[in-house]
């Protein structure tokens, strides 16, 4: 099975489910919904370990067959700690278990048990140098025992050994490209984080987490193109008006041609007039650092909710997207016509 698939249904969707009322309300409870939606698909990188190479688990985590069970088949073992516990157990017997080494590393790391998660990583990597999945996992873990957010030369060493080996290694490209961030490089830091976005899914949450500290990093560089405005009016056959139930609340939202997700910029308006004509503008921006000016196409739409809640739900209104060019913008006109089935 895909990875994506399992990986951002756990982590995205519950990101969105709590940050999306955030978003509805005033600029302060906006940043506090951009900030639960960003950090937990990050948090995810950490908790899920297999955005480093899903396959390498197969490849070279789980060839002994035995040490691949102690940790399969939870329904069987009474809790997480007694299968950690029997797998130490196994360890001191067998300290020479490299693939034993690295599950009980994985393990207890996902479990934020950091500073034995480097002890047992340090121990799969001296039996099986030279793995760039080991190296990542031992950087990781590393960065995490520290306790501090800083990237040492020794926890970059370590990435920069993983990727000569595997240059495509993602959770690698990610921490790296944080390192050269951290020392101000943030050309290097883009190189490798746009290496890592080509390899993820675009609707994806970690996708638009890697997207954000790209856009952060330009800004830094001066990349960023300046703000822009853009004009609304939006129309509703007349006749439907009177038939909105006090909740409903009119959304307009901005996203890059083509994306799904959560929004770049969001209005919350009151549908009790219209034609209603507005402007929609960095201010409206969900993603801080960011510029709709940034952008070369995007996509605007609108949307009665009639619960007065941000998720689509049937018998919503909608209007068709309209996608408009960033470099030559004309007023939109967007007409609420469409009943979300």
């Amino acid at each position: 099975m895909n990875f994506w698939i399992p990986a951002i249904a756990l982590l995205t969707i519950p990101a969105i489910i709590i940050s999306w009322p955030l978003f509805a309300g005033k600029s302060k409870e906006r940043m506090t919904g951009m900030f639960v939606l960003l950090i937990m698909p990050l948090a995810g990188l950490s908790l899920y370990q297999q955005i480093g190479n899903p396959g390498a688990i197969q490849q070279e985590a789980v060839n002994d067959q035995q040490s691949r069970q102690e940790l399969q088949h939870a329904e069987s073992q009474p809790s997480v700690q007694e299968m950690i516990s029997k797998l130490q157990q196994r360890l001191a017997d067998n300290p020479e278990d490299a693939d034993g080494w690295l599950i009980l590393g994985r393990s207890l790391k996902s479990l934020q048990r950091y500073a034995e998660a480097q002890t047992a990583l340090i121990n799969a990597n001296r039996l099986m140098p030279n793995r760039p999945l080991i190296l990542v996992e031992l950087a990781e873990a590393s960065l995490f025992a520290s306790g501090q957010p800083e990237i040492t030369s020794d926890i970059r060493q370590l990435l920069l050994d993983a990727l000569a080996i595997e240059p495509m290694q993602q959770k690698g490209l990610w921490l790296l490209g944080m390192a050269h961030a951290q020392d101000g490089n943030h050309e290097p830091a883009i190189e490798l984080w746009d290496k890592l976005r080509g390899q993820l899914d675009p609707a994806s949450g970690v996708y638009q987490a890697v997207t954000q500290q790209i856009d952060l990093a330009r800004i830094n560089l001066g990349q960023v193109t300046a703000g822009i405005e853009i004009p609304i009016t939006i129309t509703i056959d007349s006749g439907l008006v009177s038939t909105l139930p006090e909740t409903a609340i009119l959304f307009v939202f901005v996203r890059p041609k083509g994306g799904t997700g959560m929004p770049l910029a969001v209005q919350r308006l009151s549908p009790s007039r219209f034609p209603l004509s507005l402007n929609i503008s960095d201010s409206d921006l969900l993603r801080p650092g960011t510029s709709l000016g940034g952008y070369d196409e995007l996509d605007i739409s609108a949307r009665i909710s009639m619960t007065g809640i941000a998720n689509a739900l049937s018998g919503d209104m909608s209007a068709a997207i309209h996608t408009i060019d960033t470099g030559a913008i004309t007023e939109i006109a967007l007409h609420l016509d469409q009943r979300v089935p």
